[in-house]
Order: structure tokens, then sequence, then C-alpha cells
């Protein structure tokens, strides 16, 4: 029993571990509180990831105290943490918890889902401030033909430009790195003999999703290197 939990403790602080290797972010610092407030705000962010693995890692912990099978135990623990946790951690989980390949197609189907509409939750976010952020640009590029700007302010506008975009990238980042995930799981389903021509839909519905949101961030950086301050 005791090698068993050294066993799972080893595991369980590797999980923990992993969790915590997460994206470090970006400073929300200067950034529209329209995006950092929002219920979107903690899409994809470090301290979910944290809190989820330590979560999981102390739950496998207590579940093979409990005298749980150490296998087991990992896999539930890490259930939780969903595609977050790593493609690897995910695929394996939903493995050991549903033996049936449809019945574990039809929840890899419903967690996608669930990422493409938080992707969408954020970029109808996005918009409406990096619209705001379109008008701003052009505000202070008509100022600028004219000889009217207002340099203090100007500098303050662009400062919250820069930290939405750089924000909005790391998200981004994020998204495409669940993305990836997804990728590699269809690929690693496809490769055991599972029909994966549903969840590559759903994959595809994600990725259409996301380049929305890429788009759109790349219109407002566009815009805002022709903006010159000195």
């Amino acid at each position: 029993m005791m090698n068993k939990i050294i066993v799972t403790l080893t595991l369980c602080v590797s999980l923990i571990l992993t969790g915590c290797q997460g994206s470090g972010g970006v400073s929300s610092r200067n950034v529209d509180p329209a995006l950092t407030k929002s219920n979107t705000a903690k899409f994809f962010s470090k301290s979910a990831w944290q809190s989820c693995a330590i979560g999981a890692g102390l739950g496998g912990i207590g579940c093979v105290l409990a005298g749980g099978k150490t296998k087991v135990c990992l896999a539930s623990a890490a259930v939780g943490c969903g595609v977050m946790m790593g493609a690897n951690y995910y695929l394996d989980s939903k493995r050991a918890e549903y033996a049936d390949a449809e019945t574990r197609l039809d929840v890899y189907i419903q967690d996608i889902q669930k990422n493409t509409y938080e992707v969408q939750a954020v970029t109808e976010t996005a918009k409406a401030v990096l619209d705001k952020n379109l008008a701003t640009l052009k505000i202070l590029n008509n100022q600028i033909k004219k000889d009217t700007l207002n340099k203090k302010q100007a500098q303050t506008d662009l400062a919250q430009i820069d930290a939405n975009i750089a924000y909005l990238t790391d998200k981004l980042q994020s998204m495409k790195k669940v993305e990836n995930d997804w990728i590699l799981i269809s690929s690693q389903e496809q490769q055991s003999g599972v029909k994966v021509s549903k969840l590559d839909k759903q994959i595809n519905q994600l990725h259409k999703q996301i380049s929305v949101l890429e788009n759109q961030i790349t219109l407002v950086t566009k815009q805002r290197s022709a903006v010159k301050v000195s």
C-alpha cells in the first residue's frame, strides 16, 4: 500500500506541476475593463489551469488513500481539467472513463462545443472593444492630419489599444493551443480505428470561430501600426 501511495504521490505532483506550467499570460494593466471584467476574461487563464491541476492532483491522492485503484484515480483526477490539462491527459482520462468509442466521441463533441461557445463569447466581447479602438484610431489619424492632436491623450489611448491587442493575442494563442489539442486527440483516436468525422467537423467549427477573432485582431493591429505619435 505504501509503494502504491508513493507512486501516486509522484504522479499527482507531476500532474500539479504540469498545470503550473501554463501560459504566463500578459499583464492586464491598461486593458479595457470590458475585456478583463467580463465572464470570458478567465478563458484558458493560468489561474484556472493551476487551480484545476492542484485540485486534480490532490483529488488523485485522496482517491488512492481512500482505497481506489491508482490508474482509475489518476484518470478521474484529470477529467475535470478538460483539454486545458493537455491532450494526453484528457485523452487518457476519457479512454479510462469511456471504453465505448461512440460514447467517448459524444463526450468529445460536447466538450469541444463548450470551447467553441467560449471562443464565440470572447470574440463578441472583443469585437465591441476593438470596434471602439478602430474608431479611436480613426479620430487620432484625423487629428494628426489636422495637427490638432493632444499627444498626452493620444499616448494614453494608444497604450490601451496596445494592451488590448496584447491581451487578446494571448487569448488567441491559448485558443490555438486548444485547437491543436483537439486535432491531436482526433488523430490519435483515428489511429485507433475510431471514426472521427463528426469530431473533425466540430474542430472545423472551432477553427472558424477562432479565425474570426484573429481577423479582428489583425485588422486593429494594422490600423494601430499606421498611427505614429512622437
